[in-house]
């Protein structure tokens, strides 16, 4: 590698990007500007996940957006602190005795030629973005990454073993039913076969409701009402492995919800902390009805 490039490289891990990959971050602006679109925000988390990927694609060999055998662009992400839902990645190659003085260029113009790369480049719903280029044996490659990031979080998850109240809903109804939490809906069942469980925050109160004759929905008051419906709807208290999380969030309010497919759990202000029981898969943090972060329970 010149000795120049690699004085460059060792700034840029002390500093952020380094004037290389600078350049590449601002003719990708420019291109964007060009096209109509906002200029992006940099991103240190984005920029530590990018270097970490072309760190190793240089040092094990490949070319592309999965290490073989390796982690998913999310989980790369996560482990640079970036828990965007929103996210892409563009990926360059450059073979050569030394960097062409036009590298940003090839690279940015070589990603507009690409339709995939070119849509993730000129995406208006993106606000942020980070470029790292770092090179071996003559071998260059650029990675730079996206993400739509309205606030910072930031995320300190400690393992732990906590009660939560599983809520239990078994049988065969005999007419819809709706489950409500925090007075919204957090699962809807049909006539027919039931069976679902579910752990929500310790001394949560969920409701069971059906469809009453006049067209209302009317609280089933269980026990006594549950036979009537087909169930048996319980809530008990357990003790379940997890995490101890911190939220760490700008002042405002926020929306939080749970599981593979987010179900409303809380809406709180600024900063928070909260067991999350593994069984919930991610924890989703937004504003309003719009999530846009997921952190990982597992």
């Amino acid at each position: 590698m010149p000795r120049a490039l690699a004085l460059l490289l060792l700034l840029a891990l002390a500093f952020g990007q380094g004037g290389l990959e600078r350049e590449v971050f601002e003719e990708a602006n420019d291109a964007r500007v060009r096209a109509g679109v906002p200029a992006l925000a940099f991103d240190p988390g984005l920029y530590r996940a990018a270097r970490a990927h072309a760190e190793d694609m240089l040092r094990r060999g490949y070319f592309g957006h999965k290490a073989p055998g390796g982690p998913s662009l999310a989980e790369r992400l996560w482990r640079a602190g970036v828990y965007a839902t929103r996210v892409a990645e563009n990926l360059y190659e450059l073979d050569g005795p030394y960097v062409p003085a036009d590298f940003a260029r090839r690279a940015v113009e070589g990603w507009l030629k690409s339709p995939g790369h070119r849509r993730n480049l000129l995406d208006p719903g993106f606000d942020r973005m980070a470029v790292a280029v770092l090179a071996r044996a003559g071998r260059y490659v650029a990675v730079q990454e996206f993400a739509y990031r309205p606030f910072a979080l930031a995320v300190d998850r400690r393992p732990a073993v906590g009660a939560v109240a599983e809520v239990r809903l078994l049988g065969t109804a005999r007419r819809p039913l709706v489950l409500l939490y925090e007075g919204r809906p957090l699962a809807e069942f049909a006539p027919g076969p039931v069976r679902f469980f579910v752990d929500l925050p310790e001394g949560a109160r969920p409701v069971l409701v059906f469809r009453a004759p006049e067209g209302y929905l009317r609280e089933a008051r269980c026990p006594e009402a549950c036979p009537r419906l087909g169930v048996r709807f319980e809530v008990l208290r357990k003790e379940r492995p997890g995490y101890r999380l911190w939220l760490g969030l700008p002042p405002g309010r926020y929306a939080l919800a749970f599981g593979e497919e987010p179900r409303f759990l809380a809406e709180v202000e600024g900063s928070r902390s909260l067991f999350a029981p593994r069984s919930w898969r991610y924890l989703w943090v937004g504003r309003g009805t719009t999530l846009t972060h997921r952190v990982p329970l597992f």
